[in-house]
């Protein structure tokens, strides 16, 4: 026995079948990757090392609902257990796109965050921090130094980038920059793990109007260009150590030596008459044909008479 169906019934039944289909078809097999943590290009590194390396090996870039951060891998010849890696963390505006994801936890450099952080990246590696104040070229920043497994040398380094707070408002100055550093290399020595912090350069930022950590810059010396104020020049930079003079060596005429040629006439070998050749003596009866002429006929004109 079957029952009519209503036009209402149709729609209903029909509405079903195709949020089945779909949902059938949208399905996927497999696992879905996350779009929050990716490879990026080299050429895209918040931070560049300084020349002469260490050498970029991949960078994993993570994005936040208020921040970006980078890890970006260096090269590693150590046999300590772990990867050197620079870790940049810009907190700022990364827009509406991003809404809804997690947040990245911020803190300010505090003692015992810093000793987590070295525990988590240089396990069973005694490190000692340094007690001295250094700078670079965007501000204060710390470092502990240790030795890792064989000749290696190993150095975790940490800086906060952020404008003083009473130069921080709501439209200016805002944002923070957060570097680490976790670096290992056999043979080398404490001061050039620590050259690595001085020649790093950071090239990343957000477009937006206020973002500016690194604060105002700073202002001119008062006393500059004024009278009565004179500058004078530092020790090394006097003419005591004068660049010694380079002593051009002029290149010599080459002389070469001159070859003397002696022009020798070859002699003729003077041809001496073969026997057969012997020039004959006069016989008798030649000296009798010969007649002699007078002298009073030689005086005589040509064309006289015959003279005896």
């Amino acid at each position: 026995m079957s029952f009519p169906l209503t036009p209402a019934v149709r729609y209903a039944f029909a509405g079903i079948v195709v949020t089945l289909g779909l949902a059938c078809c949208g399905a996927r097999d497999g696992v879905r990757l996350s779009d929050t943590a990716t490879t990026v290009p080299d050429e895209t590194a918040f931070a560049l090392p300084g020349p002469g390396g260490p050498a970029i090996v991949n960078i994993v870039e993570r994005s936040f609902s208020n921040a970006t951060q980078q890890d970006i891998f260096l090269f590693t010849s150590a046999s300590t257990p772990g990867q050197n890696v620079m870790r940049v963390q810009l907190y700022g505006p990364v827009g509406s796109k991003f809404d809804g994801t997690k947040s990245l936890g911020y803190s300010s450099v505090r003692a015992s965050e810093i000793a987590k952080e070295m525990r988590r990246e240089l396990p069973g590696v005694a490190l000692r921090q340094s007690p001295i104040y250094l700078q670079n070229n965007y501000g204060p920043f710390s470092y502990a130094y240790g030795r890792g497994q064989g000749n290696d040398a190993c150095l975790y380094a940490w800086q906060q980038i952020r404008s003083p707070e009473d130069a921080r408002t709501a439209f200016q100055n805002r944002g923070t920059i957060q570097v680490r550093l976790r670096l290992c290399e056999e043979n080398a020595s404490e001061e050039k793990l620590l050259s690595t912090m001085y020649g790093y350069t950071i090239r990343g930022a957000f477009n937006a109007a206020g973002w500016n950590p690194y604060g105002e810059p700073p202002s001119v010396e008062p006393t500059l260009g004024r009278t009565g104020n004179p500058i004078y020049p530092k020790t090394e930079d006097l003419g005591d150590n004068v660049l010694p003079a380079v002593e051009v060596e002029r290149t010599r005429p080459v002389v070469r030596p001159r070859q003397v040629v002696i022009s020798t006439e070859k002699a003729e070998p003077v041809k001496q008459p073969a026997p057969e050749e012997t020039i004959p003596l006069p016989t008798t009866g030649d000296m009798n044909g010969i007649v002699v002429p007078s002298p009073d006929c030689v005086n005589k004109s040509e064309g006289a008479g015959q003279c005896l």
